[in-house]
């Protein structure tokens, strides 16, 4: 039957099988029953579907994909079996790098905004494969610590939507070979389904272990039942059961984990972690609240806790969503475990749905915990991690933009509408800190106490937030930094004079040094006047393809000026420096 319909897709004179739009269906509504045997490494998984047709055409066939490792075993209609043709479908949304598609043909057309229920029974194994990492050239071992997903006794962690498919979805192709294409997607599909209801119970295959296994997930739960499972002994064996729920699927990723977890909770923050390793939890705990000072100043008490969940796998890759973060618990020092804690603990005390908002703010904050600990310039350091790769993106993307000549490409991939998180995290964070060298910590922080993220609708939202608190005109910057992508700055000394104030009382010198911006974004930036006394510093806004002058007042004669103490990024920081020739008249 299903080589016949298969046929009928690809002979039939009417629109080919390559004219089915993936994407028509939306899953307004999951209700799936989810039963792991980790000793086998399988999950299954029935339940029902709720598909809403948001296309402006009527559709007669719907796609539903789930991970390759898993198999379609049914897909019915009022208990009615439809039929459906299932095959692989090469995606890297999915671990395996493949996903498991099933073509199903529905009884009748749905119509635009019309909806329709099925009910599905899938399932399959669930091991640890990073396919599409190795066959793009990642080595084995950085792949598997990346793609750590798995069921097993020894380690159950398993996440949704762009690691394993193991709830259905719908994507057209992607591949990580080109560029952002998967993670555009995913952010499509994310957008598509932001209210969509997603409710899952669980059953798991628990054994008779000394300590009592728990299923923990970055979701709801009737009671947080999925905190204080139930446990079931028919005795077989035995069987942990909870259910979890959400309304709206947006940023969040449903994810769970299961081990003999025990709960630490302080008031800022909880943490989930197996019983033998009580200690390292504390010292968690202890780097979580020394955070707490540095997030009160900036955004109050939090909403929620954090929450911290153990990946028992000690090489797996921390992984954060929202105020959730999925770690191994590792031994380090305190400083190191404050900046891996600190994006999940801003998460749990503010949210913005701009990406570049939320992202940009949470490394804005680990770079002000730099700051408090250990100095500026040591911000500086931890801020330029990323101003390297930036600037190789920007100069790929438009290496000649200027304010004279502009770019086509600026509205392309704005911190607005990008899914890259060099961008959201590396650009978005030195906005915030750009913003907080022009404005100061007070204005900046009221803009901030006064954000609301329901009222964030806007994007210019925030800019008018920050503009009241500084009452200072921010178009520009916004539209440079945020609203287009006009690639970085790039500054030099243009010209410098020096001259001295004589007077009876006052033997100083006047500094005045011309900077000119040949890149594609303006910035106000640090310009350093060094003397043999120390050193002194002056602001100067450099709009791109303009010169900008600053004066400054020093007590001896200057030896050199530096444009730019990194706080800036800058596409080429190679002529930078300009020596002042001898004595001036």
């Amino acid at each position: 039957m299903r080589l016949l319909i298969a046929l009928i897709l690809v002979l039939s004179p009417g629109p080919p099988a390559l004219a089915i739009d993936r994407e028509a269906f939306t899953i307004s509504r999951y209700q799936l029953e989810v039963q792991v045997d980790r000793s086998a490494q399988v999950i299954a998984v029935t339940g029902k579907l709720t598909l809403r047709n948001d296309s402006n055409q009527p559709q007669k066939l719907a796609t539903l994909q789930v991970s390759s490792s898993l198999a379609w075993n049914a897909i019915a209609l009022d208990d009615k079996p439809l039929q459906w043709l299932g095959d692989n479908y090469t995606s890297d949304i999915d671990h395996t790098g493949s996903l498991s598609e099933a073509i199903v043909t529905l009884p009748k057309e749905v119509a635009p905004a019309a909806t329709v229920t099925l009910d599905v029974q899938y399932g399959g194994t669930i091991t640890p494969d990073a396919t599409r990492l190795t066959r793009m050239g990642a080595p084995a071992d950085v792949a598997a610590r990346n793609d750590w997903d798995e069921i097993s006794g020894a380690f159950t962690a398993v996440r949704g939507l762009g690691y394993v498919a193991w709830y259905p979805v719908a994507i057209e192709a992607v591949s990580l070979s080109d560029g952002n294409a998967v993670f555009d997607a995913i952010a499509r599909w994310k957008q598509r389904h932001d209210r969509s209801e997603f409710a899952a119970g669980f059953a798991i295959e628990a054994g008779h272990g000394k300590q009592p296994l728990r299923i923990v997930t970055n979701m709801g739960g009737s009671g947080e039942g999925n905190l204080a499972p139930e446990v079931r002994d028919d005795k077989a064996s035995a069987t942990l059961v909870t259910k979890a729920s959400m309304l709206g699927l947006g940023e969040t990723v449903p994810t769970f984990a299961v081990a003999d977890y025990v709960e630490l909770a302080r008031p800022t923050v909880t943490l989930l972690h197996v019983a033998d390793h009580t200690s390292s939890a504390r010292d968690y705990a202890v780097a979580a609240e020394a955070n707490d000072p540095l997030l009160h100043d900036w955004l109050g008490e939090p909403t929620q806790p954090a929450r911290i969940v153990e990946l028992t796998d000690p090489n797996a890759n921390p992984w954060q969503n929202g105020a959730v973060l999925f770690t191994p618990l590792r031994e380090a020092p305190t400083a190191t475990l404050q900046l891996l804690l600190l994006p999940a603990q801003v998460a749990a005390r503010f949210h913005s749905p701009h990406a570049w908002i939320q992202d940009g703010l949470e490394r804005f904050l680990q770079t002000l915990a730099v700051e408090r600990r250990s100095g500026r310039h040591a911000a500086l350091e931890f801020l330029d991690q990323y101003r390297g790769p930036l600037v190789q993106v920007e100069e790929a993307a438009h290496p000649k933009a200027t304010k004279s000549s502009p770019d086509s490409n600026a509205a392309n991939n704005t911190l607005l509408n990008t899914n890259d998180e060099l961008y959201l995290r590396g650009k978005g964070g030195f906005v915030f800190w750009m913003l907080r060298d022009m404005t100061g910590n007070d204005a900046l922080q009221r803009a901030i106490a006064s954000f609301r993220g329901g009222a964030d609708k806007d994007p210019s939202y925030f800019q008018h937030l920050v503009q009241s608190s500084a009452k200072r005109d921010l178009e520009w910057f916004f539209d440079d930094w945020v609203y287009r992508d006009r690639g970085l700055p790039e500054f030099h000394v243009a010209s410098a004079y020096t001259r001295p104030l004589l007077s009876e009382s006052n033997k100083s010198f006047l500094v005045t040094a011309t900077i000119e911006n040949r890149g594609g974004a303006g910035a106000e930036v640090p310009v350093l006047i060094q003397t043999p006394s120390g050193e002194r510093s002056v602001r100067v806004v450099v709009k791109a393809g303009e010169k900008g002058t600053g004066r400054i007042e020093v007590p001896v004669a200057p030896g050199k000026i530096v444009v730019n103490d990194g706080s800036v990024p800058e596409a080429n920081l190679g002529n930078n420096v300009y020596e002042i020739p001898g004595k001036q008249p």
